[in-house]
């Protein structure tokens, strides 16, 4: 039995390692080019068969999103794994721009930095447009009629983008929906699924598996494309996107890797548990939100539609150094108080993660706060704590970063 939170969180951790390393003790004399010709290999519930550096890999197993249902929709759906979710957004967008030459994406300008940032690389070829409130009710503005005009719903926005599937039908060739920061039978996802459905708009759901699909152990790194559309002239092109999005996917070397796919999702148990720990973590940081806004913090507390993080916006305009010694410093003083309270760069734990985050609408540098599945008793703590410091910071207590620091992205 675990002696305490800290114990517990240890021990999963311990027992998460164990399972990934009986796994690699199955495979231990297989290496890219050493391999034994088997038309598949098994990972639990999934089938993989692959050649030379899985260039190939074609993966079955359960479906990433069940409300897609797209037999009985009469879809077509076409899922594509990739070594993680910022690969699967890159091949993706290749595929885009290969299948139609340009694109222009609406509904990017409060999405995900990463994304944003893999989107501008593209300079003129990808044409980023803000959603304006005339734009709901009518079809996008182009200035490219040959460009393929794609929606973009990011879970990762401040605000909900329900006002976002508002726009036309006819307004877009395709809605690109980054689901990573809801739970895969989230109530948001259905019904993105059935406004596509009435509609028949296309679909390309994209995922990072490594933050709510792999219970706060970060099994191994996978991202995912899901495509889905009504089988019509108008969607005819689909048929093509979702070759290049595999070609993309062997050009650029980014297959997932077999050992990360976890071989625990099939089961009801896993199912039941990621639902109630995803609800766990959105009840905690509904708490600390609802208590740091009563605080003096209150003002620069922002909370986000999905209800996994929020951010602190600390004194003055710092810079992304100055703002992770920062977190270092935060992270320090509540672990003295034995919080389960980590320095760490992604969100889903069991513990409480602190990192560094550039706000979606200003790019301002913030300190990003990810509860996770801990006891309210402890969000409170936690909370109290970091009131405690932020005060003391103001106070001159502890030494901070200069206020006239300027904002570095």
């Amino acid at each position: 039995m675990p002696r305490g939170l800290e114990d517990a969180i240890a021990q999963k951790l311990a027992i998460a390692s164990a399972l990934r390393a009986d796994r690699s003790l199955q495979n231990w004399t297989i290496t890219e080019t050493a391999r034994p010709e088997v038309r598949e290999w098994r990972c639990g519930p999934y089938r993989l068969s692959f050649g030379y550096q899985r260039a190939d890999l074609v993966v079955r197993g359960p479906s990433i999103y069940p409300h897609l249902d797209a037999r009985r929709n009469h879809l077509v759906e076409e899922t594509i794994y990739t070594g993680s979710g910022m690969s699967a957004l890159a091949a993706l967008v290749t595929a885009l721009l290969a299948t139609r030459g340009t694109i222009e994406v609406v509904g990017t300008e409060e999405g995900y930095a990463e994304t944003r940032e893999l989107l501008e690389r593209f300079r003129d070829r990808v044409r980023c447009v803000p959603l304006r409130p005339a734009q709901r009710s009518r079809a996008v503005a182009s200035a490219d009629p040959a460009a393929a005009r794609v929606v973009w719903l990011d879970s990762a926005v401040p605000s909900s983008f329900a006002h976002r599937m508002r726009v036309a039908p006819h307004a877009c060739d395709l809605v690109v929906v980054d689901t990573t920061c809801f739970w895969r039978d989230s109530g948001r996802i259905r019904r993105v699924l059935r406004w596509a459905r009435e509609r028949d708009v296309a679909l390309a759901l994209v995922r990072s598996h490594a933050k709510l699909d792999c219970l706060g152990i970060e099994y191994g790194r996978i991202g995912s494309i899901v495509l889905a559309w009504r089988r019509s002239a108008e969607h005819a092109w689909m048929r093509e996107l979702s070759s290049e999005a595999r070609s993309a996917v062997r050009l650029l070397g980014c297959a997932a890797v077999p050992a990360h796919f976890p071989p625990f999702v099939a089961d009801r148990d896993y199912a039941a548990c990621s639902a109630a720990r995803t609800a766990s973590i959105i009840r905690n940081t509904r708490r600390l939100a609802r208590r740091l806004r009563a605080s003096p913090l209150g003002a620069g507390v922002t909370a986000f539609q999905h209800g996994l993080y929020l951010t602190v916006a600390p004194r003055g305009e710092l810079r992304i150094r100055d703002v992770r010694r920062a977190v270092d410093a935060l992270c320090e003083a509540l672990a003295s108080e034995e919080l389960p309270v980590r320095h760490a760069g992604s969100f889903g734990f069991d513990f409480v993660a602190l990192e560094w985050f550039p706000d979606p609408r200003t790019r301002r540098n913030l300190v990003r706060i990810a509860p996770g599945d801990v006891p309210l008793a402890i969000i409170d703590r936690v909370a109290d704590g970091i009131v405690r410091w932020f005060q003391s910071q103001s106070a001159g207590a502890a030494p901070g970063p200069p206020e006239s620091a300027r904002t570095s992205r």
